[in-house]
């Protein structure tokens, strides 16, 4: 008896002292890829090297969407909606990308800023610096553009019911990157990035089966009226897009310490970091969606076929699974989930939900009696 607890005390030890040099190697392998990253990182933010990975994975395959398993879950901790500071500052290799001139730079914004809306689209230093980034990201862009094709006729058609420069369908980009199921930090989610709070005095509802916020189209109705409301009290579009970023109540803030000056630029370092970089990131995506194609840059993914106009809202009769009606419907499953971001499992509980399909496609569930009949 003593002999085989001898043993057994012996096999412990072993196994403790395997466990122990196994986790010594891991913890030598993950400083070792961490200080690796940060030799190829040129971004002095500290926390870009951690997206490197996400971002791979989250943007293999020409979608934003992150992989689903077999019940099609959205992944619920997103990456942060700055994942594309990684992007900006890891393709610093694009040979294809032209060199641009600050001269070149201020003209082309000069001509941007005529035709503008809003007149804040403006040269100085820190916006030129914020334009090489984004040229530096060809393949990011690349992305943006082909989404834009689908989302951008619908931010149009909202901005002008609510009577609001037409430009500000460019802040979708910097917000999200036109990601619809992005989650940020703070909590922050969808295209437009609202926090619960706020989404809630919008009327964007969460429940278990659906996020409102992640609604492509209930959510740009909402950031409308919102920019709409901070337009009104604030009478300045640059700190009311500071305000969209960091908060009314900051920029109120900022204003009074500044005697009620009505300048971004001259407020500038009186902002948090994200905001102050959030105006120039505004104006750069600007430029970059005039002028793309003049950097060689161009749309490399083909998705998706149709626009938001093409779709249509039916009623679900009975619990249905995204991936039962992709089969019906005989389109892929990321082009269905692509329709329908704020359920936050691909799934339908409730005979009182809505599902987006398109247009051409509803004969076929009302074939197969998926479709409420009221």
């Amino acid at each position: 008896m003593t002999k085989t607890k001898s043993i057994i005390f012996f096999l412990f030890i072993i196994k403790s002292l395997i466990i122990n040099l196994n986790l010594k190697l891991f913890n030598y392998n993950y400083k070792k890829s961490i200080s690796d990253d940060k030799k190829n990182t040129i971004d002095t933010n500290k926390n870009c090297f951690l997206y490197k990975k996400i971002y791979e994975k989250c943007t293999k395959g020409g979608m934003w969407l992150l992989p689903f398993g077999n019940k099609f879950f959205f992944k619920k901790k997103q990456i942060e909606k700055n994942i594309i500071d990684y992007s900006l500052y890891n393709s610093s290799k694009n040979k294809n990308i032209d060199y641009l001139s600050k001269n070149e730079l201020k003209l082309r914004l000069k001509k941007i800023n005529k035709k503008s809306q809003i007149k804040i689209i403006k040269y100085n230093n820190i916006v030129y610096k914020t334009v090489l980034k984004y040229l530096r990201a060809g393949k990011y862009i690349g992305k943006i553009i082909s989404l834009s094709n689908y989302y951008f006729p619908m931010f149009e058609e909202k901005l002008e019911k609510y009577g609001i420069p037409i430009e500000l369908k460019y802040l979708a980009i910097v917000e999200s990157s036109l990601n619809p199921i992005i989650i940020s930090n703070s909590g922050a989610k969808g295209i437009w990035q609202f926090m619960p709070k706020t989404g809630k005095s919008y009327n964007l509802h969460t429940k278990n089966v659906y996020d409102e916020r992640n609604d492509p189209v209930k959510s740009t109705e909402a950031a409308c009226r919102y920019l709409k409301y901070l337009y009104m009290n604030i009478g300045n579009w640059e700190l009311s897009l500071a305000a969209y970023n960091s908060g009314p109540n900051i920029v109120n803030k900022i204003l009074k310490r500044g005697k009620n000056k009505k300048n971004f630029w001259k407020l500038w370092i009186s902002f948090p970091n994200e905001t102050k970089n959030y105006v120039p990131k505004f104006i750069a995506v600007n430029y970059i969606m005039n002028y793309y194609k003049k950097h060689n840059i161009s749309s490399y993914i083909h998705f998706p076929k149709y626009s938001i106009r093409d779709t249509i809202l039916i009623p679900v009769r009975k619990k249905t699974r995204l991936i039962f009606v992709s089969d019906i419907l005989n389109i892929p499953i990321h082009e269905l989930v692509l329709l329908n971001p704020k359920y936050s499992k691909g799934v339908s509980k409730k005979n009182n939900l809505l599902l987006r399909i398109p247009r051409n496609k509803i004969f076929l569930l009302k074939y197969r009696s998926i479709i409420r009949e009221d």
